[in-house]
């Protein structure tokens, strides 16, 4: 097992420096001159000329791209154009929103989505399973924007008002007013994750329970809960898994408007601010944290893989 995590490991650094290139390559794509942006409409030529020299931008490209990726190394980010500070400040301050409310948002996906899909696997084409599989379709089709408006609509603006519609409070200075100011949002973001998690359960399941080990299994007289908990969970979660890293990035693109709606001033309002005020360092590093993010969660399920099929290891 730790010969195949090493080997995932691995793979991942020439994922990392193909990352790297594409972040640093939005600086070159990216319409309009830096040094012009940083420098005010008002700036003359030469001071533009001579900000551009400061920046190093007039340097080739591949001596732009070294000294980016050295400063990579060293934790440096860069320094934001539009509040002069470090990157890396303003994204560890802007991160653990985001992150705390995502990975909530992950945790009512999974806690909900295994029951529900095991309960409709267990009763395939009862009452009990059609109604799980015509919700999950109904939560599929209501974006999580939508979702996040009713939510505050009638959760909290409305009679009820038993959760705050806008605001933040970091869990270190409250966990039950983090939860308050956390849990619209996080079932806005989780609705989708949920219902594609719940019918990947169901499907997986059931394919599952069809196998003839299965089959062996129950006719040996082993009862429906040990014959799905010894035989057919473990086979069964290796898809579930790979949807469940799928979603990852789903819930983290979620953040983005509905960070919006609830004010939360997160990490998806700090990209899409970032983007429409040209300020590319932020830029670059919110891109960069988000695809280090996806890599993390893509090797986390491979050697997930390995755990759960012993097959996979050997090859």
């Amino acid at each position: 097992m730790l010969r195949f995590i090493a080997t995932r490991v691995a793979t991942l650094i020439p994922m990392l420096f193909l990352l790297t290139v594409v972040v640093f390559a939005l600086v070159e794509i990216a319409p309009g001159d830096p040094a012009a942006i940083i420098a005010g409409p008002e700036a003359s030529p030469e001071s533009v000329a001579g900000l551009r020299q400061e920046l190093g931008l007039d340097r080739p490209l591949h001596e732009r791209y070294f000294s980016y990726l050295t400063s990579l190394l060293q934790g440096d980010l860069g320094t934001s154009y539009l509040t002069d500070e470090p990157v890396s400040e303003v994204i560890a301050r802007r991160l653990p929103r985001t992150a705390t409310i995502s990975a909530y948002a992950l945790l009512i996906s999974v806690v909900l989505s295994i029951p529900f899909g095991l309960l409709a696997a267990l009763r395939r084409g009862r009452f009990t399973d059609r109604f799980v599989t015509g919700s999950s379709v109904f939560l599929l089709a209501v974006p999580p924007f939508v979702l996040a408006a009713l939510l505050v609509n009638y959760l909290a603006l409305g009679g009820l008002r038993i959760l705050p519609p806008t605001g933040y409070v970091p869990m270190s200075e409250s966990v039950s007013e983090w939860l308050r100011f956390a849990t619209l949002p996080a079932i806005a973001i989780a609705t989708i994750s949920l219902a594609e998690l719940t019918r990947q359960a169901r499907g997986s399941l059931v394919d599952t329970l069809e196998e003839d080990y299965v089959r062996t299994a129950k006719a040996k007289g082993l009862g429906r809960w040990r014959t799905v908990g010894k035989h057919a969970a473990k086979n069964a979660a290796v898809p579930y898994i790979t949807i469940l890293g799928l979603n990852v990035g789903r819930i983290v693109g979620a953040a983005v408007i509905v960070e919006a709606i609830f004010n939360l001033q997160g990490f998806g309002q700090l990209g899409v601010t970032s983007v429409l005020t040209r300020d590319l360092p932020t830029m670059q590093g919110v891109v960069l944290i988000s695809g280090l993010i996806v890599l993390v969660v893509n090797l986390l399920v491979d050697i997930s893989y390995g755990y759960l099929n012993p097959r996979i290891r050997t090859r």
